[in-house]
């Protein structure tokens, strides 16, 4: 975990309301692995007084960025931030997706600026970022990308973010929105259920990360069809490294049913071990 001002290198506007930063940081950028995530300063003032938390979208040797859409006054804040300016930040931080194992269908689900974290770890699923270096990781996935499924959803084809470049990726892709302006007409995990309950008996494994109502419906979907899921959770974090426990949630785990800090103990989760 390391807290420096990071120069933005770019700031630019991808979706209605949505924008990607892209922020210098060696230190930040080569320990960050999927599902992790950075505290982000949105202005040197007290208005806004605490930090945003932010899942990586992507992270390379000198630079990582973020996925973020403006929703108040600290993300309006920061989209009127210019290159050159600097933010304070801090992270690595949190508990990202595990390994997979040898010969497993992996399954990607996300939904409007769930997607981030999704992305970062599609990239290391085929091998096309030299940013994770922790040994669970380095070397370990697979890099053939024709058993990596990524299921996107969104409320129409204009909020349906980081398509392109999951095609360049070369993964499986499904989409879905809600008013059928791209893709299949409804919920992402209407598309998902049919999908795992076409596919073949083969071992698999689900990575979610989305609004907490998605998270819930693909939790259930995976227990359905008795697939192990992982999710990445979206809950207000003041701190990120659990010392205001504001990010508490329910789950059931080893230790009986108890409230976890979603920063440290997360914020990926077993899905079935979540009292939603």
């Amino acid at each position: 975990m390391f807290r420096e001002k990071c120069k933005i290198i770019e700031n630019k506007k991808v979706a209605p309301g949505h924008y990607v930063l892209k922020l210098a940081s060696p230190r930040i950028s080569k320990n960050a692995r999927p599902g992790q995530f950075v505290q982000i300063l949105c202005a040197d003032s007290t208005d806004p007084l605490l930090p945003r938390p932010f899942s990586f979208l992507t992270a390379s040797k000198k630079d990582f960025s973020i996925l973020y859409q403006v929703v108040g006054n600290g993300t309006k804040i920061l989209s009127q931030a210019a290159k050159g300016d600097s933010l304070w930040i801090l992270g690595p931080l949190g508990n990202g997706f595990s390994k997979a194992q040898k010969g497993e269908d992996l399954v990607l689900v996300g939904g409007g600026v769930g997607i981030p974290p999704l992305y970062h770890l599609a990239q290391a699923l085929v091998n096309r970022t030299t940013s994770v270096r922790s040994g669970s990781w380095h070397r370990t996935w697979s890099d053939k990308p024709n058993n990596i499924h990524v299921f996107l959803g969104a409320r129409n084809k204009s909020l349906l973010l980081y398509e392109r470049d999951f095609k360049k990726l070369g993964v499986n892709l499904h989409i879905a929105t809600d008013d059928g302006s791209k893709g299949s007409k409804g919920f992402v995990t209407e598309i998902l259920e049919g999908f795992l309950k076409s596919r073949q008996r083969t071992p698999a494994k689900i990575y979610t990360c989305g609004p907490t109502p998605m998270l819930k419906a693909v939790s259930l979907v995976s227990q359905k069809y008795q697939v192990p899921c992982e999710v990445s959770v979206e809950v207000p974090m003041a701190c990120g490294f659990g010392a205001c426990l504001g990010c508490a949630i329910e789950v059931d785990d080893s230790r009986g049913r108890r409230f976890a800090v979603a920063c440290t103990e997360g914020p990926v989760f077993q899905a079935k071990e979540i009292i939603w």
